[in-house]
Formats: structure tokens, C-alpha cells, sequence
């Protein structure tokens, strides 16, 4: 039981690290669509960046905005 959650721990922590090197683009890519700022960037990076903790959905916000 306890390698389950070892393992389970290990898969959440890298699928977050992919997340947030997606996020960098992102965010960059939502601040060239609206206000591009450095203030628009940091914002966007901060709310990226907190969905990425949450699995899967930093992959499909990065999904959804790559052709903008």
C-alpha cells in the first residue's frame, strides 16, 4: 500500500513538472493575444501555473491555446 502511494506521488510530481514547463509557453502566448505586459505575463504564468498542480489540466489548457 505504501509503494502505491510512493509510486502515485512520484507520477503526480513529474506530470507536474511537464505541466509546468508547458505553462512558460502559455502564458506567453496568452499575453500576446491580450495585453502584452509584463504585469499580463506574470498573471497569466501565476494562473497557468496553479492549474498545473492539478493533473491533466495544464496539458489541455496548453492543448487549447497552442494555435493562438
Amino acid at each position: 500500500m505504501e509503494l502505491l502511494f510512493i509510486v502515485l506521488g512520484i507520477m503526480w510530481y513529474i506530470i507536474s513538472a511537464v505541466q509546468m514547463l508547458l505553462a512558460y509557453g502559455t502564458a506567453y502566448r496568452l499575453t500576446k493575444r491580450g495585453g502584452d505586459n509584463g504585469l499580463a505575463l506574470f498573471g497569466w504564468f501565476f494562473v497557468i501555473g496553479f492549474a498545473s498542480m492539478i493533473p491533466g489540466l495544464g496539458i489541455y489548457l496548453w492543448s487549447k491555446y497552442k494555435h493562438i
